[in-house]
């Protein structure tokens, strides 16, 4: 099964007044308005993709809100193809009702976390009722545990070393740290080392062939290589094109960097099914 694990739909006003035109400035074209549902399919079967897990996020703070409802609408309307993850601000004193709702009337199989856009503390009181709640549920989670481009973002809540305590508490929780962490690659290496129950994905990293060598040799030589997820973050990046790149890196990587094997880079993007973290399978193009 070829999952991409990291992916977005989204309409251009879900991004808000600040979000929104920052990504854009960020990325050097209007990303904003690439995120339809059209788009993101058109990319999937470009790419040879079976499921796509499709990522909400709100953060109340900045008026961004990818509604939970949006995602879950859409996967309604490709179950075969698609997976939702909720999101919820623990902000929000809501919350935990929402990751109810999300579970249980939305069908929604994870969450989507932001420390740093969200502005909260991993090991905050009010995040840790939404983990309890998530756990209670069987959802996995998705965190942007790393660098963000927002300059009201917070990055004293970044670093991938502040889901130790998370992962060692909720052991039955499966969690992924979007992006491999990065710029905190190390520290993402050290959190999966220690707990089995944390992956990373490799998204928003193909562009950057010596880091992305970099974080995979790293991956590789903590031994975890068996827990590193294909994600291509669309619409910032099309997916044929991250497996064109990351392919790259069996044959010709990039100066300084040994050639990794065909057969780990193969594995990272074609085993890798959602029942890996426990998730409902769902049926493959060939079985549409």
């Amino acid at each position: 099964m070829r999952v991409d694990w990291h992916t977005h739909v989204w309409e251009p006003e879900h991004l808000g007044p600040e979000w929104g035109p920052e990504y854009d400035a960020n990325v050097g074209w209007p990303t904003s308005e690439a995120g339809s549902w059209d788009s993101h399919r058109a990319a999937m079967d470009e790419a040879g993709i079976d499921v796509a897990v499709i990522l909400a996020l709100v953060a109340c703070d900045i008026d961004l809100d990818i509604p939970n409802e949006f995602v879950a609408g859409i996967v309604e309307r490709d179950p075969a193809h698609a997976v939702g993850f909720g999101s919820v601000d623990p902000n929000d004193p809501h919350a935990v009702d929402k990751v109810h709702y999300a579970a249980n009337d939305l069908g929604l199989k994870g969450l989507k976390l932001s420390p740093p856009y969200q502005g909260f503390h991993p090991h905050s009181d009010e995040a840790w009722r939404v983990y309890e709640a998530a756990a209670e549920h069987g959802m996995a989670i998705t965190f942007h545990q790393g660098g963000v481009f927002l300059r009201s973002g917070a990055l004293e809540f970044a670093q991938p070393m502040l889901l130790d305590k998370v992962a060692r508490t909720f052991r039955e929780t499966s969690i992924i740290i979007a992006h491999a962490g990065q710029p905190w690659s190390f520290e993402t290496q050290a959190v999966m080392f220690k707990n089995p129950n944390v992956y990373t994905d490799l998204s928003a990293r193909y562009g950057r062939p010596a880091q992305l060598a970099g974080i995979l040799r790293g991956l590789v030589d903590y031994g975890v290589q068996d827990r590193v997820l294909f994600g291509s973050d669309f619409p910032t990046y099309r997916p044929a094109d991250c497996l064109e790149q990351f392919r790259t890196l069996a044959e010709n990587p990039p100066a300084g960097h040994d050639p990794f094997g065909t057969e780990l880079i193969e594995a990272i993007i074609d085993d890798r099914p959602l029942s890996l973290l426990g998730l409902e399978q769902t049926p493959t193009r060939g079985d549409s």
